[in-house]
């Protein structure tokens, strides 16, 4: 059958040519059926019917298979997105932090990760609900997300009210300024948190940057980040600590 703009066609051969060679080679350039003259109208109709019942059951197929392309790349999309917040989830973060490792240490780029915290997140849920805190975290990922735009950038719920950005060929200066950029933005929201300190809600970042090499592994890198967020929590929380990865002094 002959596709075009979408369109399926059958197509006859009508012949008084009756050898095997010629009947092999119109179906070899595409024919679907092969009539000998002469041809009663009863069997020339019943051909075409057929024809077109098999034009009908091709298009059927092909209406499926588009309806399950998309099917399947919405499910693929469900699976690397954070059912609350609509950024990638942990799974998604996972797998992209192994490639963007990779590619940065082919390219002898750095690469930064900023680990996100928001503070005292157990008390505004205890204080305004969990639908406030459920809204909490959707306004927080948003301002995550609109500070990592670049293609190797991504921002993702790593999991509960902690949120991570990787940043593709970034060096701390870039990485530091982000994560700023991402506390400004959420203080900006002015969120109520009267429980907290600073009486808004807020969020703590930890930033580490590295080229990587054969001497570092990603495991080790994440396990920076932690500390550095940590640090942040620990010396008052709505702060930015960079914990440099070579020499562990923080900053």
């Amino acid at each position: 059958m002959l596709e075009r703009d979408g369109e399926w066609t059958a197509i006859i051969f009508l012949t008084s040519k009756t050898g095997d060679e010629h009947l092999a080679r119109g179906i070899e350039v595409g024919g679907d059926d092969y009539l000998l003259k002469p041809v009663t109208q009863m069997v020339l109709s019943a051909k075409v019917r057929a024809m077109q019942r098999l034009v009908e059951m091709q298009r059927t197929m092909a209406t499926q298979s588009q309806k399950l392309g998309v099917a399947n790349k919405e499910l693929q999309h469900l699976s690397m997105t954070d059912g609350l917040t609509g950024i990638a989830n942990r799974r998604f973060f996972d797998e992209m932090s192994v490639r963007e490792w990779r590619r940065c240490g082919r390219m002898q780029r750095p690469m930064s990760i900023i680990m996100i915290d928001v503070d005292h997140f157990k008390l505004f849920n205890d204080t305004y609900g969990h639908q406030a805190g459920d809204e909490c975290l959707k306004r927080v990922a948003v301002q995550t997300a609109l500070a990592a735009t670049r293609a190797g950038d991504l921002a993702a719920r790593y999991g509960g009210e902690e949120f991570a950005v990787i940043l593709g060929e970034t060096n701390s200066e870039g990485a530091r300024w982000v994560a700023n950029l991402i506390r400004q933005r959420v203080n900006d929201l002015r969120m109520s948190h009267h429980p907290s300190s600073y009486r808004f809600v807020t969020v703590s970042c930890g930033v580490v940057a590295v080229v990587p090499n054969a001497s570092v592994t990603l495991e080790k890198f994440l396990e920076s980040a932690d500390h550095a967020l940590y640090l942040a929590k620990e010396q008052g929380r709505n702060r930015t600590v960079y914990v440099d990865f070579e020499t562990g002094r923080a900053s």
